[in-house]
């Protein structure tokens, strides 16, 4: 793998602050020097002790950001890097327990992925190969292999989903760079590594073979109610489909958090699941039933202030709509950002966090160019 993968890998993954307990900040602080001073192998002997700790103790944010950073050097000291930094997570797996394993195979997952994504020309005009995955060097895949290889590994990091649901996100400062009032969207294990496979899982790749009994989204159920969605029957022989286990997956986080006090886990995935079933949904009337979606959620949550994820998505929508708006035409759009300002106005009045980081701004709506007419 190429540098930038990695690095981007660490960026995702790796907190490099020294934020951590008085057992291993010193030593951190040894590798943090030595790496500012260009030297890889005075790193790795550090690297060296925290893992001997690290491993004495069972410590697995720890051991997973050694792996990081051995993965970091290794690039600058071999020649043949990115085959061993595969081969080492591989190694690594086999002998880790959870949850330092799931995370692991959603590291692995992420590196093949992001592999792809930064050599597609090499893989379009490769023929399927029928040899074995494990006695193959992954550079050297065709398109379908690859992507069966990071569904599976993004699968095997889902696996044991009661102790990844179980296990808070806190846990793992140490190899997480933490944004603003995220946790309140991604409160444990579970929710990290689903949100992102699900990356994945929403990418669309044109090239790949699609089987005659292909999955499409296509029953306006997959638009229902967030409680109802969780009880809906998903089936396909498409396993490999990227939509089914997308959505799938978006339900799965959905069962998780319908039971939670505060909403805000629940209303992320749930608009997540909304936006994405409408822009792939191939049944008629998608957009005035995903209209109703969302008026729906609004209204279930207009006492808290997660309606507000939903009244951004609404508002921007009518927008839109009123700013086609030509008497000749569709005169029943006429007073669509009205209504847009409104629902911005209830919005904020709910004053949150949430609206700094979601919602719309509503300068811009006011002040849209509007037909003369209206």
């Amino acid at each position: 793998m190429n540098k930038l993968a990695t690095i981007l890998m660490i960026i995702l993954f790796a907190n490099t602050s020294l934020s951590q307990n008085n057992n291993y900040s010193k030593l951190w602080s040894d590798v943090e020097n030595f790496e500012v001073e260009g030297l890889p192998k005075s790193a790795l002997k550090v690297l060296e002790k925290i893992e001997t700790i690290a491993k004495a103790e069972n410590n697995a944010p720890q051991l997973i950001k050694i792996m990081l950073f051995k993965s970091k050097f290794m690039l600058t000291l071999e020649e043949d890097a990115q085959l061993n930094i595969i081969n080492a997570f591989r190694a690594e797996i086999k002998v880790s327990q959870a949850p330092t394993k799931n995370v692991l195979e959603n590291i692995l997952a992420t590196l093949y992925w992001q592999y792809f994504q930064q050599n597609r020309w090499k893989f379009y005009n490769r023929t399927k190969t029928n040899e074995k995955v494990d006695t193959v060097d992954f550079r050297t895949w065709d398109l379908e292999t690859l992507f069966e290889e990071v569904h599976t590994h993004y699968k095997n990091s889902l696996d044991n989903g009661l102790i990844l649901q179980q296990t808070s996100l806190e846990n793992f400062d140490v190899v997480i760079d933490k944004q603003k009032d995220s946790r309140i969207y991604r409160p444990t294990l579970f929710d990290f590594l689903a949100h992102n496979a699900l990356i994945f899982y929403k990418h669309q790749e044109s090239k790949i073979t699609r089987p005659a009994y292909k999955f499409s989204i296509d029953d306006a159920a997959y638009l229902s109610p967030a409680n109802e969605y969780a009880r809906l029957k998903i089936k396909s022989k498409d396993t490999l489909s990227l939509e089914l286990n997308a959505i799938k997956l978006y339900q799965d986080l959905i069962k998780f958090h319908l039971k939670d006090k505060a909403p805000y886990a629940l209303a992320d995935a749930n608009k997540e699941r909304l936006d994405f079933v409408k822009q792939h949904a191939t049944f008629k009337a998608k957009d005035s039933v995903y209209i109703a979606a969302l008026e729906a959620e609004i209204e279930k949550h207009n006492k808290h202030e997660v309606s507000t994820l939903y009244a951004f998505k609404l508002a921007s929508i009518l927008k839109t709509q009123g700013i086609s708006y030509k008497a000749e035409t569709n005169a029943e759009v006429r007073w669509k950002i009205k209504k847009a300002i409104a629902i911005c106005d209830a919005a904020i009045s709910k004053s949150s966090i949430l609206i700094g980081h979601f919602f719309c701004d509503t300068k811009n709506i006011r002040t849209q160019p509007r037909n003369k007419r209206i």
